[in-house]
């Protein structure tokens, strides 16, 4: 595999470190993106993906010939800023993703609209159990006791990243938690699947089998409606295969990384 520039977009309620562990493994040149609310330069201050748009565009000034990594709302991002961002990438990498996250009548593999406009009232209310519940569900039964399981739950356990004077090695931007709200609500509004075909660069879907946060059957829809993915199923792998399969996951990508043109 030659040496590339990747860009990492995470997903929601954490931060750009959360892809520390696959940047290694993958090597090369990278740009992290945090979005707006979890230690982006923006706000996330309306109910849609816009503002994360904007972030990623700001962010990736001056990139061409990128492979964008998304995972979950970063995958979501990519996506939907693709479109106006397309000459900065070659290739996009999605994990546990999805083209709406809510639910439709000709779309099941989403999550109830009950329990999103709940989880959003909850979070308004109560963000440290409302992020605590939603972390662990990125894990399958099997992978909850895992090293990087383990290490995602120690790292954002509430308030999560906190602010710091001066630059502290290790130390993280802050959270604000009413942008976060906001960035949910934007996963409730966003359909993004008229937008599929548009995407014309080479695609790979990573997807846990045992994703309950976005299910299978949501990347295998997007498998069939962008002209050029690949979709990949982890055995036993929950939300986050990046951090609890780490090997298979820098394999995968990297094999599909060897046969771009």
């Amino acid at each position: 595999m030659s040496e590339g520039r990747f860009v990492f977009v995470h997903g929601w309620a954490t931060d750009s470190r959360v892809w520390d562990g696959a940047a290694e493994r993958l090597g090369g040149r990278h740009v992290m993106v945090d979005l707006p609310g979890h230690g982006g330069q923006g706000a996330w201050d309306e109910p849609g993906l816009t503002p994360a748009i904007r972030e990623l565009s700001e962010g990736t000034k001056g990139v061409k010939d990128a492979i964008g990594l998304g995972w979950s709302l970063g995958s979501e991002v990519l996506m939907a800023a693709y479109p106006a961002l397309k000459e900065r990438f070659r290739a996009l990498i999605l994990v546990g993703s999805t083209p709406c996250f809510v639910a439709r009548e000709d779309f099941p593999w989403g999550q109830s609209r009950a329990l999103v406009r709940r989880m959003i009232m909850d979070m308004k209310k109560d963000p440290a159990s409302t992020v605590e519940r939603f972390y662990r569900l990125n894990f399958s039964e099997e992978e909850s006791s895992s090293p990087g399981a383990s290490a995602f739950l120690e790292r954002y356990r509430y308030p999560g990243p906190v602010s710091c004077e001066g630059p502290v090695p290790g130390c993280f931007p802050s959270f604000r938690y009413d942008e976060i709200t906001m960035a949910l609500e934007a996963l409730y509004a966003a359909d993004l699947r008229d937008g599929l075909r548009e995407i014309d660069v080479p695609v790979l879907l990573v997807q846990g089998e045992m994703d309950t946060v976005c299910p299978a059957g949501a990347a295998a829809y997007m498998a069939g409606n962008i002209k050029d993915a690949r979709l990949e199923i982890l055995k036993g792998a929950g939300h986050a295969p990046f951090l609890t399969r780490p090997d298979l996951f820098a394999a995968v990508s990297k094999e599909f990384i060897s046969s771009l043109k």
